[in-house]
Formats: structure tokens, sequence, C-alpha cells
């Protein structure tokens, strides 16, 4: 019985040890492009479509959710104008 499972151990590691990709692969992605896709992530500051807010958060109001901000450094925080609903507009009440 001890044999039985003291090849199955082995067995167990072989097969694992394969799991594992090539280490240290150089990456064919350019730092510039991850630069470029994460800034894209953050759309543009529009004065049609946002409106600049106090902070990160933005509540919609009983019974909705809390929505996050945009932030850049030339606008400060920003948000879809109705991010919370076609209802409920944030812009003036911000």
């Amino acid at each position: 019985m001890p044999l039985n499972r003291a090849a199955l151990m082995c067995l167990a590691a072989v097969m694992t040890a394969g799991c594992g990709g090539p280490a240290d692969e150089p990456s064919a992605v350019e730092p510039s492009a991850l630069e470029t896709t994460s800034q894209a992530a953050y759309p543009e500051y529009d004065p049609e479509i946002h409106c600049q807010v106090w902070g990160r958060y933005v509540d919609c109001g009983p019974g909705r959710p809390t929505m996050y901000s945009y932030y850049s450094d030339t606008y400060g925080y920003y948000i879809e104008r109705f991010v919370c609903g076609n209802d409920r507009p944030v812009c003036p009440y911000y």
C-alpha cells in the first residue's frame, strides 16, 4: 500500500510540474501600448456629456447605486451627466 501512495505522489508531482508556462518570458506588448490602453479607459472631459463633481463618488439617491467619477489633472473629478438615469441628471446638483 505505501508503494502505491508514493507512486501516486510522484505521478501527481510530475503532472503538476508541467502546468506552469515558461518563466520570465519577455512580453510582446510595448509599455507605451499599455499606457494608451489605461488612458483610454477614462474618457476625455467633454462639457456636453460630462460635468465636474466634488469627489470620487456620486450618490444617485435612495434606492440607487453610488457611482464612481473619473479624474484628470486638468478638470479634477467629472462624471457623465446622466449616469444616474435620464430622470436624474447629476450636473445641476453638483
